[in-house]
């Protein structure tokens, strides 16, 4: 969830990598002339405002304060506490004498207001009913290993009872990726961040680790932001371009003819469902070339479907004529068969998506070898982007954004990596969409927005909003078809909110 004091956007968002957001830094402090100092303060007050308007009821909150302007935030909250006679108590996780600067001074404010400063977690006394802790101990400038005590910290206020408000971003969570370092981080309830959105809260690990996002922009001018570029641009379903309304005389071949290929033996269900997909999200036709066994399970599932039995390459051929985009890859497998259709496919006039196995056989590098083309859109997984850049999975979920802008370079088109915030990477930039949840780590769901890109591209969107369209939709219908539960959630269960969603 994000949300802002201010009215809601309907423009997209920029988000930030840390070194980003200190040049922004900079520039308020040097054109606003707003001294490092006050913006800290700035910074811990609204924090503070933050935990009182989300925690009306706090009796006393534990403050866990690093070194730098991160711990600084959190000294200023607690001496603001302390001053309206609410019990703050900090531990202090870098001595006095490594302080400087702001950070040294919030020290001694807190001090002077009567905060209570420990440097041993034994001695943070037992929370009582609605305390608040309070995550200061790294900032975005954190890389590397943890070490103690920050460790220790962070495995105390995550085993701790109390709600939890993380300042700029969690600890231990990398701003720019949203990779958990270590596997550890402070799991936040809310987290308030400053002067510019980074982009590791809506990254990775990010979304499970942050709780509520709030941004606070501490007074910086909105001329400052055009001087620093963005590392992401995210996307809500208010800010996406949507399909216009549809003329009273509307017929069919106005809304693209779209063409599945896929079904090699035994998952036949997966073109299917990305044929159902592309029905339900407004595609005028909707052909299917599969296996011949798949074609009465077609036509019983969804007799609109114009379902055709293809055992060569050849016999695909006179079929690609008529479609304005194709699909290419649910269930297609990886034997001959699979490879002599995608070749075919690939060399078509339509307009092409590729999913699984299309991706997997491109990554082999025997089938459309070099083959670059601004009219496609790759929809890869994290293994599937591996094997496109020969690279490993661990690689990719490290720096993801990196990695879908290698595959666009190499593939050009668009590229949409599927994943927790995923990414939809054009020559312009990279996008962000986080809606979905983790109900859809289920079979079938990527063969669905398969359909609904090449539905959307088939009614007119340009390849990058037909992209981020398709991921919004099949993110909302997901959570939509998850509010009858998470667990048990089917891809086939979305086609009802698609096709709700998609006018």
């Amino acid at each position: 969830m994000d949300s802002q004091n201010s009215s809601p956007l309907s423009a997209p968002q920029n988000l930030y990598t840390a070194e980003a957001v200190r040049r922004l830094d900079q520039l308020v402090i040097s054109q606003q002339q707003i001294p490092g100092l006050a913006l800290m303060k700035r910074a811990g007050r609204a924090a503070y405002d933050c935990l009182r308007q989300r925690w009306p009821d706090v009796s006393g909150i534990q403050v866990f304060c690093g070194g730098g302007n991160n711990g600084g935030d959190g000294y200023v909250i607690a001496g603001l506490a302390a001053q309206r006679q609410i019990p703050a108590t900090v531990f202090v996780a870098v001595p006095e004498d490594k302080l400087k600067g702001g950070a040294l001074e919030a020290y001694r404010f807190a001090e002077r207001e009567g905060a209570t400063l420990v440097s041993s977690l034994a001695d943070l006394p037992a929370p009582e009913k609605h305390t608040v802790a309070v995550d200061a101990l790294l900032g975005t400038g954190f890389s590397g290993e943890l070490r103690a005590p920050m460790d220790a910290a962070i495995a105390h206020l995550n085993a701790s009872s109390c709600p939890v408000l993380a300042v700029d971003l969690p600890s231990g969570l990398n701003a720019d990726s949203g990779v958990a370092t270590e596997g550890a981080a402070v799991e936040a309830d809310a987290t308030v961040t400053f002067i510019g959105r980074k982009a590791g809260l809506y990254l990775g690990r990010g979304p499970a680790l942050t709780g509520e996002v709030i941004f606070e922009d501490l007074g910086a001018a909105p001329e400052i932001y055009p001087q620093v570029a963005a590392a992401l641009v995210r996307y809500t379903g208010s800010s996406l371009e949507r399909l216009p309304a549809r003329p009273a005389d509307s017929y069919k071949n106005q809304f693209g003819h779209v063409m599945v290929v896929g079904g090699d033996h035994g998952f036949g269900g997966a073109a299917l469902m990305a044929s159902e997909a592309a029905a339900r999200a407004g595609a005028g036709l909707i052909s299917l070339a599969s296996r011949p066994e798949h074609v009465a399970a077609a036509l019983t599932r969804c007799p609109e479907v114009m379902a055709q039995p293809v055992v060569s390459g050849q016999e695909l051929e006179p079929l690609l004529e008529a479609p304005d985009v194709i699909a290419v890859g649910p269930g297609l497998g990886r034997s001959p068969w699979s490879e002599q259709l995608l070749a075919r496919a690939g060399r078509a006039a339509a307009k092409l998506v590729l999913d699984a196995d299309a991706l997997n056989i491109l990554a082999g590098g025997r089938v459309l070898a070099g083959v670059q083309r601004d009219d496609w859109v790759l929809t890869p997984h994290v293994g599937e982007a591996a094997r496109l850049l020969g690279i490993s999975n661990e690689e990719v979920i490290a720096d993801r954004v990196a990695a879908a802008r290698a595959i666009q370079q190499k593939f050009s088109g668009v590229v949409i990596l599927k994943g927790a915030g995923t990414l939809i990477t054009h020559s312009d930039g990279v996008d962000l969409i986080n809606s979905g949840n983790p109900g859809m780590a289920s079979g079938g769901m990527g063969d669905l927005l398969t359909g609904i890109v090449a539905a959307l591209l088939g009614q007119g969107l340009q390849p990058a909003a037909a992209a981020r369209l398709a991921v919004w939709l099949h993110g909302a219908a997901g959570d939509r078809a998850a509010e009858a539960g998470q667990r048990g959630l089917l891809a086939t269960d979305l086609l009802p909110h698609v096709r709700a969603l998609v006018d």
